[in-house]
């Protein structure tokens, strides 16, 4: 297997680069993965509370990485893709956007997308459209354009991995601030860590992993790399004010 530069998948810690993820990559190392799995294979989960990286099976992790991919590219980088409102339906967005609407947990509609090909199709697409944020737009308006996001243990637990671009919201207890330069890369680190999920899938079930995937990011943390069963920090949001508030 080859090995990948760790400097071509990292968030530069020196600013004056400005180097962007690399997307195409992903969608290489995932279809390398789950190339040739049978439904058995596809399918395999633990429910086992120690072990909730194996809860969702390699089916669901891919179906997920269509779900964060397309929504994280309608929800945060939507005007900057379609600034003339020309926004195109995929899927169904208010049935998958976090918040009461939602009637999928982070995975797209299974009735409608179940067969792994068509799940990879929608990873495709999302993932052309982050492409095409990092490619058409400057580094500066990526950094100049913020949103301040109500935060989980998890959240603020994996930002550690990224040298700027997000951190705790100052003015807004219980918040996360990130730029679209930190957001991009979190986004590239979620889907990776998502595929060495499906590998460490594959290697519960006695098959060899197919690539070699660059530790950077979530991965340097011993719960994503599968260095533990460890669970890491839960979605439990923080808490927006102090007991004694």
């Amino acid at each position: 297997m080859a090995r990948v530069d760790p400097a071509i998948v990292e968030m530069p810690a020196d600013p004056s680069v400005g180097a962007m993820p690399p997307y195409p990559r992903l969608l290489d190392w995932l279809g390398a993965e789950v190339d040739g799995l049978d439904d058995a294979h596809l399918d395999f989960d633990d429910h086992d509370p120690a072990r909730e990286w194996m809860w969702w099976s390699i089916r669901r992790q891919v179906s997920h990485i269509a779900w964060d991919t397309l929504v994280f590219s309608h929800r945060r980088c939507g005007a900057l893709l379609w600034p003339r409102g020309d926004v195109p339906e995929p899927i169904v967005w208010e049935h998958h956007h976090l918040g009461p609407a939602m009637r999928y947990d982070r995975v797209l509609d299974e009735d409608a997308y179940w067969a792994v090909p068509d799940l990879l199709e929608k990873v495709a697409l999302g993932l052309s459209w982050l492409e095409r944020v990092v490619t058409e737009q400057p580094i500066e308006t990526l950094r100049a354009t913020h949103a301040s996001i109500r935060g989980t243990y998890f959240w603020r637990y994996v930002i550690t991995t990224l040298p700027r671009g997000a951190g705790v919201d100052p003015d807004r207890p219980g918040y996360l601030r990130y730029d679209l330069e930190g957001s991009l890369w979190m986004v590239f680190y979620e889907v990776l860590a998502h595929i060495r999920t499906v590998q460490r899938l594959r290697l519960a079930q006695g098959l060899r992993t197919r690539v070699e995937l660059p530790r950077v990011g979530y991965l340097r943390l011993p719960e994503y790399w599968g260095e533990t069963d460890e669970n890491g920090p839960s979605m439990r949001r923080l808490p927006q004010a102090s007991p004694a508030d």
